[in-house]
């Protein structure tokens, strides 16, 4: 099996990165993940060309700014018309339940961690995501 490589992105102009940076970096640290970090303030589909140009196998976005009914479906399209419709989502930020799970639900991403998730479960469901 080949070493999983996930981009973690933000982007509009949410400023909270504390949470996705100790993700990248205990990701880095810890678990043998090939992990690239795309910086602030970057557009969904400039993320999308990044994680296509890199041939990533996940993208990973933290979201705290409330959009996140409006970023996943729009970022989803956006690594579709980039070339990467075979690109997994995931998202982790203040994201209420049942948020998440409308979603995951609709195809917009494949999983969804609450802020409150433990880096360690979200490093175990990036290396043992079936299929």
């Amino acid at each position: 099996m080949s070493q999983v490589k996930v981009l973690l992105a933000m982007t509009g102009l949410d400023p909270n990165n504390k949470r996705i940076r100790l993700l990248a970096r205990t990701i880095k640290e810890t678990s043998g993940i090939e992990v690239h970090y795309s910086g602030m303030y970057k557009s969904l589909e400039d993320n999308a060309a990044e994680a296509v140009r890199l041939q990533v196998d996940m993208v990973g976005l933290s979201i705290y700014t409330g959009l996140h009914l409006t970023v996943f479906p729009d970022m989803r399209r956006a690594l579709d018309a980039a070339g990467g419709a075979d690109i997994v989502l995931f998202g982790e930020g203040l994201i209420p339940a049942q948020d998440a799970e409308a979603l995951v639900g609709s195809g917009a991403a494949d999983a969804i961690f609450p802020s409150t998730a433990p880096i360690k479960s979200i490093i175990e469901w990036i290396l043992h995501r079936p299929g």
